[in-house]
């Protein structure tokens, strides 16, 4: 399985994305959760290039399918806790508020367990910011209904998503795209328009790899124009990538 898993490792870093999901998937069988985590990742990236939302959703599933058989193998893994909790929002689709408040505690409990057993795992640390940020901007019609509910929404804020962004950035510096354009969104929310631009820039310098990394790049655009600094995206743009244009 070591040459399985080193082969796999080089085919995500050369993101060469669906000749890997094509070879992990002939090891889909296999009872090892090293092989499921990663089956998990890959089909989750596969499903973000997906165009229709049937389909990505279908992948989405099936991509939850072998992070549930990974952390059944093995309950001990941050990469078993932390895919767990990524895909198990996408089995959310279509139910109720009260169970959708539900899973997004479970959602949390799993990014907890997976810091607890690497303290130093940047995309659980982003991914804990995610989850604040998300529901810091619930608006207040939400939470009413949400406590009607007998179930009250986690009670956040933006200042907790900024410390967890923050936190991930610090221990794996530039690791992320989507965690810079985090950091730029909240710092926004915070009205702290210094810092917003400085994270917007960052988040421009990277290279586009990956679906999210785009979305990011555009998002980031979108807020520089917003913050009456187009000129500015437009000059990183040329800068950074002077082969991306139209």
């Amino acid at each position: 399985m070591l040459d399985v898993l080193e082969k796999a490792d080089d085919l995500y870093g050369s993101y060469e994305i669906e000749q890997l999901y094509e070879y992990l998937l002939e090891y889909k069988e296999v009872s090892n959760d090293e092989i499921q985590w990663r089956l998990a990742r890959v089909t989750h990236d596969r499903a973000k290039h997906e165009k229709d939302k049937q389909k990505r959703q279908n992948s989405m599933l099936e991509a939850f399918s072998y992070a549930e058989k990974a952390l059944e193998l093995n309950s001990d893994s941050p990469h078993c806790h932390r895919w767990y909790g990524a895909l198990l929002h996408f089995t959310t689709e279509g139910i109720g508020l009260k169970h959708k408040i539900q899973t997004a505690y479970k959602v949390r409990e799993h990014f907890d367990k997976a810091l607890e057993l690497d303290p130093d795992d940047g995309i659980s640390l982003h991914s804990i910011g995610y989850w604040c940020f998300v529901f810091a901007e619930r608006p207040w019609y939400q939470r009413k209904l949400a406590s009607a509910l007998f179930e009250s929404l986690p009670e956040t804020t933006y200042d907790e998503a900024l410390e967890w962004f923050l936190k991930a950035e610090e221990v794996k510096p530039n690791f992320m795209c989507t965690n810079c354009l985090m950091i730029a969104k909240t710092y926004n929310r915070l009205h702290n328009k210094e810092k917003a631009l400085e994270f917007l820039k960052k988040t421009l310098e990277f290279k586009v790899r990956t679906p999210d990394d785009e979305e990011s790049h555009k998002e980031a655009e979108e807020m520089l124009k917003h913050l009456g600094h187009g000129h500015l995206a437009h000059q990183l743009k040329e800068l950074f990538h002077p082969h991306h244009h139209k």
